[in-house]
């Protein structure tokens, strides 16, 4: 029975099914999985991974709020340069604390960074750093009631702009905060990529289906970004450190107890991170991990082939 002035396809949900209402993977725990030996015999693989996004300043509130998006009305330009700064500053700040390190690094990009800031793009590339497509920018994002034309030509634009400034195999996608239709998957797969950093159900890969061929889910921590703890929970940056270290700790932990590696993936976010009075704690924290033996240093791709070997 409906409710008032609701239609009965209000009530229709054609996905609905046992577990998690899709069929894009079996169920594992994963304690029992199979486990995976990294280059080396190294106890954790170290991802680095690092946000370097376009937030439109007339970014929508619908179908959510976007994390770390626009907080204040049109035009914001409060809102607008502390991201800008990001992108014109705190990312070569991050760049040269890397480089230092001799550390590799994956960076969720979206594709409107690369037009909109074209030296950046240069910079990235010559970096070296692997580029995953974060789609259009974060005010584009992707979920049930966008069309699914619309949705196609998003990925396949922000794709293809990818490609074209960097060449080479793009080979990850990350979805603009997260976002997702339930055809998402099939489209990303579709534009022949072959991994995913959507989902943070998991601290391994596993395969996912599609319509279009397997991925590969990536786990990208969201509990360990300096979104979640430095601008959500305001936490003092000290914390972040501890909280990695801990990470750490357990993981490599597991690692030994299991005979299986672990992924230890730091999140960071230029216009966060990249700020004077962080950066030094990030080199430090860098520096700390280093001093495990046990680490390797590694990007998404990377660890994606390691896990799929035989």
């Amino acid at each position: 029975m409906s409710g008032p002035g609701l239609p009965l396809s209000y009530f229709e949900y054609p996905w609905r099914r046992r577990g998690l209402d899709h069929d894009r993977f079996p169920h594992r725990n994963l304690p029992q999985a199979k486990p995976v030996v990294w280059p080396g015999n190294k106890r954790v693989a170290l991802w680095i991974a690092v946000h370097v996004a376009h937030y439109p300043m007339d970014m929508s509130q619908k179908p959510f709020a976007v994390p770390g998006g626009m907080e204040r009305p049109y035009p914001s330009y409060w809102d607008y340069t502390q991201r800008d700064y990001g992108n014109r500053v705190g990312i070569y700040r991050l760049m040269r604390a890397l480089e230092a390190r001799g550390l590799p690094a994956t960076v969720l990009m979206n594709a409107a960074v690369a037009t909109r800031y074209p030296a950046l793009a240069t910079e990235i590339a010559a970096a070296q750093w692997e580029v995953v497509v974060a789609g259009m920018d974060m005010g584009k994002l992707h979920h049930g009631e966008l069309p699914e034309a619309q949705e196609r030509a998003q990925v396949q634009e922000s794709v293809g702009i990818l490609r074209g400034a960097f060449g080479g195999k793009i080979r990850g996608w990350h979805s603009p905060a997260h976002s997702q239709s339930m055809r998402t998957l099939d489209l990303v797969a579709e534009a022949k990529l072959d991994y995913v950093a959507d989902w943070i159900n998991d601290d391994m890969p596993y395969a996912v289906r599609t319509s279009a061929g397997p991925l590969t889910a990536m786990p990208l921590a969201w509990d360990l970004s300096d979104q979640r703890l430095l601008f959500q929970q305001h936490m003092a940056t000290e914390e972040f450190v501890e909280q990695v270290l801990r990470a750490l700790k357990t993981l490599s932990a597991e690692a030994a107890a299991t005979g299986g590696g672990r992924i230890l993936t730091v999140t960071i976010t230029p216009w966060l991170m990249g700020q004077p009075h962080r950066i030094h704690a990030l080199g430090a924290l860098l520096d700390r991990i280093l001093d495990h033996d046990e680490v390797w240093p590694a990007t998404g791709a990377q660890i994606v082939d390691a896990w799929a070997a035989p």
